[in-house]
């Protein structure tokens, strides 16, 4: 297994900040329109997902159930550890079946289905990963134009989105599967990115407003530009001397992007309006308290995941990011 990638640390870092802050809406008082980011922050969360999935070579049928187990051993017990906290201390009583099923929310539901889709990929179609991915842009936007009723392409009542963020994920395990390839330009990749995430809002809000379906689908190929500029971005020689040689950098982001996961299964639990009278201290204090959260979160997985494996306790493991 290649060693770690800092970029894609730096990319889930950035997905958690704009997921998170995309819900915030309730504590910006009248500046809710700042509560923005949360379709790029999605997609950067289905990218890093996918990313991993084929930096090993996948053989044949018979790896998948081992395969999937670990996926399943790395999310649930997260999603175990944040029921048991929710019912303690906010008195959710959502049953088992709940739990499994939708415990993790539409995020979890999506991740772990499109997992069976993307092994399969990997595993009998690898080579015709963009030919996939382009049927799968073609087929969501005739769904989208022609078969789906809302508005929004992106939004959280609309089915499409599963077609829409299983392309992203598809994405991120691709270059997963090509990242010794792939070189970063510095300041040239920085520049194509902030030209994508230009193109992208006038193409989602132009069409939003304008009620042109057509332009919302053309929102997916620079929202792919970003996910590829980005991760080049922070692939830079620039960027890697910075995340190595400055703890202030490199500490929060190996911190909030190590919970990343986490701090999208509690966050719903914490929001609150009551600070909202020190805005905007309120929305610095409510991220210390998620993250906060989140890290709790994390080592009651921890110590769930070490309990049901023969292994002896390792309370380092626990307390590790």
């Amino acid at each position: 297994m290649p060693k770690r990638d800092y970029s894609i640390d730096i990319l889930k870092f950035i997905a958690a900040i704009l997921i998170t802050n995309s819900h915030m809406d309730l504590l910006y008082v009248k500046y809710s329109f700042l509560s923005t980011g949360g379709s790029i922050g999605d997609a950067l969360f289905f990218f890093c997902s996918g990313y991993t999935l084929f930096l090993k070579p996948l053989h044949s049928i018979v790896e998948f159930p081992n395969w999937y187990k670990k996926r399943i051993n790395r999310i649930y017990p997260s999603i175990l550890a944040t029921a048991i906290i929710a019912c303690i201390c906010f008195n959710s009583n959502k049953n088992i079946v709940d739990i499994i099923l939708y415990g993790g929310g539409w995020f979890i539901t999506c991740i772990m289905v499109f997992y069976v889709f993307i092994f399969l990929i990997g595993t009998y179609g690898i080579k015709r990963i963009p030919l996939i991915g382009a049927i799968l842009i073609v087929s969501t936007a005739i769904c989208f134009i022609f078969l789906n009723n809302h508005p929004s392409l992106y939004s959280s009542h609309n089915s499409i989105r599963w077609l829409v963020y299983f392309i992203f994920m598809l994405f991120g395990a691709y270059l997963g599967s090509i990242h010794d390839k792939i070189t970063s330009r510095g300041w040239i990749d920085l520049a194509l990115l902030i030209a994508c995430i230009i193109a992208y809002y006038a193409c989602f809000f132009g069409g939003l407003r304008l009620d042109l379906r057509f332009l919302q689908t053309i929102s997916i190929l620079p929202m792919i530009g970003i996910l590829f500029y980005a991760y080049k971005t922070f692939k830079s020689n620039f960027v890697l001397q910075a995340y190595n040689n400055q703890k202030f950098i490199k500490i929060p982001i190996n911190l909030i992007g190590g919970l990343c996961l986490e701090i999208y299964l509690v966050q719903f639990y914490l929001f609150t309006d009551k600070m909202n009278c020190i805005f905007p201290l309120n929305i610095v204090i409510m991220f210390i308290i998620i993250f906060a959260v989140a890290y709790i979160t994390r080592c009651l997985a921890r110590l769930i995941s070490q309990t049901f494996n023969d292994a002896p306790y390792n309370v380092k493991a626990i307390f590790t990011i």
